[in-house]
């Protein structure tokens, strides 16, 4: 947190003299004494000695003029905020092994759902697009703010044969907002002033086909592309799904950590539907937000408000059981 008017902190020094006056207070001799017929009695009025709880009601209000005078200073703190300028988007693996059933209902459904959850979970006017490769890559459709239209092109994806996860990342790679096939072509393309982009590339197999996915990863670092990637199924595939051996086995994991180390993204695995929901949620709440410094005086203003009621409510209610 920083202050757009720091100097005005230094009205804190205050507190500790009005502490000091306030225990001062506390410790005055009666100025006056009065007689009583019955001690007893007195006494039992008087009730058990305070505890602590008496000073409630004065630190509540030393806190309320604590966070006032800190509202004063006007903070400012990093406040996360839709982000309208990134482009996000998402490479689905759709190869034939996407049918095992390993993970239920198939590793495809499971895929699909979580793509869902994604573009549901990221703020309005987010960009997101959809790709996907088998054999070959296919855009969908390219980053967007009209989310309805991600969601029925992922209801809409098909399986088939073979995987060419470098063809899939390039692809996406041509679908962000100018990072085409003429920012590609430009090798000295400063990417400083490009907006942000980030790609997950989901996959659960290994690549078998068309281009190289370190060289496309590679070319995703220089145009500053962070590309997130994900590895789905289980640790021995699905040995049930006759006799393709390999091809219904695991994903290639040396290959998309390399991908997310090079680009300077992450890695993350998923063995079960669950665990691949909660990757692409967690995903899509981190990709489609930016911290942004804000002023947070009213906020502060209206905790030290708080506060003071508090303070009140709680010397009321210490009134109401002395009487």
């Amino acid at each position: 947190m920083s202050f757009i008017w720091p100097w005005a902190l230094a009205a804190l020094a205050l507190l500790p003299l009005l502490a000091w006056l306030y225990v001062r207070g506390l410790a005055r001799p009666a100025q006056a004494a009065a007689l009583h017929p019955d001690l007893r009695l007195l006494a039992q009025a008087r009730g058990r000695p305070r505890s602590l709880r008496r000073h409630l009601p004065a630190g509540l209000y030393l806190g309320a003029l604590a966070l006032a005078l800190v509202a004063l200073a006007r903070p400012t703190a990093p406040v996360p905020l839709p982000d309208d300028r990134t482009a996000i988007m998402l490479t689905v693996d759709v190869s034939r092994s996407m049918e095992a059933e390993d993970i239920k209902p198939s590793r495809f459904f499971a895929a699909q759902e979580a793509a869902r959850n994604f573009v549901r979970s990221l703020p309005q006017g987010a960009r997101v697009g959809l790709a996907s490769f088998a054999g070959y890559a296919v855009l969908h459709t390219p980053p967007t703010a009209r989310h309805e239209q991600v969601l029925v092109a992922i209801d809409g994806l098909g399986l088939a044969r073979r995987t060419a996860i470098g063809d899939g990342l390039l692809e996406s790679l041509r679908a962000l907002p100018e990072r085409g096939a003429q920012a590609q072509s430009a090798q000295n393309q400063a990417t400083q002033n490009l907006p942000a982009a980030a790609i997950v590339l989901l996959s659960d197999g290994r690549n078998n086909s068309g281009s190289d996915p370190l060289e496309a990863a590679a070319e995703a670092k220089r145009l500053g592309v962070k590309v997130y990637t994900v590895g789905l199924g289980t640790e021995n595939g699905d040995p049930g799904m006759g006799g393709w051996g390999g091809f219904w086995g695991g994903f290639d994991a040396e290959t998309l950590k390399q991908i997310a180390s090079t680009t300077g993204g992450r890695y993350f695995e998923a063995r079960s539907a669950g665990e691949l929901n909660s990757i692409y949620r967690d995903l899509g709440r981190s990709l489609g937000w930016t911290l942004k410094p804000r002023e947070v005086s009213g906020f502060v203003a209206a905790l030290a408000g708080l506060m003071l009621l508090g303070s009140l409510a709680v010397s009321e209610l210490f009134t109401r059981r002395i009487l």
